[in-house]
């Protein structure tokens, strides 16, 4: 896909630097335990099959629009964050498109892949295939069960029902399955997003790449790097979004969405804490 250069300069263009610096105190555990589950609580999307998903198989990163030094940054979070990347020549399954009209692209893809947003109700669907956001994304997740292997249809119950899978264990709290996300797509609308640097848009959607969440995905009343697109724009993910994608890449993936939250909130704690 080629992007005029003015168009490139608009997006590399960074903002006026009006970004106010403050140097206060190390928070209190409180602050932190409050911030933690204020950002989760922020963030997390709609649970599928009452869990919330992440990547488990290895992510293959490509970036069309730009050069292959941004996909190195979007390759250089997943690395931080300890998420596994496939070896070169691997199948794309997280795809970032700079686009002049993200709309219209999401339509192309979508047209040839309608299933990609099967799970999604109306009010998503449209959101995501019309309204003007800078960064649009989805993710294409897959329900497993805890061994990692994909249950047999006859083994998922009615919908609205827990599904049910044949693998075994012997906590009460294990829910026997996993919710994967297999596959996302990333769009950046290029004219949407003008002012910002090329490095910090990569960034962003590295992070909304990695971590499946709301969209667009709300500020978290904390230092955020989710902020990039609103008058209190940050230029780099914060130690808030650094704790959330290590405690996301830590959570357990068979237990209840309630149980994720609280492992969510103790490991941001506990990043923050060191």
């Amino acid at each position: 896909m080629f992007i005029p250069p003015i168009l490139l300069l608009a997006l590399a263009a960074a903002a006026p630097d009006d970004t106010i610096t403050v140097t206060g105190t190390r928070l209190t555990d409180k602050q932190i335990a409050v911030g933690a589950r204020n950002y989760v609580g922020a963030v997390l999307p709609i649970p599928a099959y009452g869990q919330y998903s992440r990547w488990a198989d290895p992510v293959c990163i490509k970036v069309t629009g730009l050069e292959d030094a941004y996909a190195a940054r979007v390759a250089a979070a997943a690395d931080e964050a300890h998420i596994a990347r496939a070896r070169p020549g691997c199948r794309t399954n997280l795809s970032i498109v700079f686009s002049e009209d993200a709309v219209i692209t999401t339509a192309a893809i979508l047209a040839k892949k309608p299933k990609q947003i099967a799970r999604l109700d109306g009010t998503e669907r449209h959101r995501l295939l019309t309204a003007r956001l800078p960064v649009r994304f989805w993710h294409v997740l897959e329900l497993r069960g805890a061994d990692g292997r994909a249950p047999a249809p006859s083994q998922i119950t009615v919908a609205g029902s827990a599904p049910q899978t044949d693998s075994w264990s012997a906590s009460l709290i294990d829910t026997h399955i996993a919710i994967w996300a297999t596959s996302a797509v990333v769009i950046v609308d290029v004219g949407l997003s003008s002012g910002k640097s090329l490095d910090a848009v990569a960034d962003y959607a590295a992070l909304v790449g990695l971590a499946p969440m709301r969209l667009p995905p709300p500020t978290p009343g904390v230092p955020s790097f989710l902020a990039l697109f609103t008058p209190a724009s940050a230029d780099a993910l914060s130690s808030w979004d650094k704790a959330f994608l290590a405690a996301l890449y830590r959570m357990q993936m068979n237990r209840t969405g309630s149980r994720q939250e609280g492992q969510l909130v103790t490991a941001i704690k506990a990043e923050l804490a060191r």
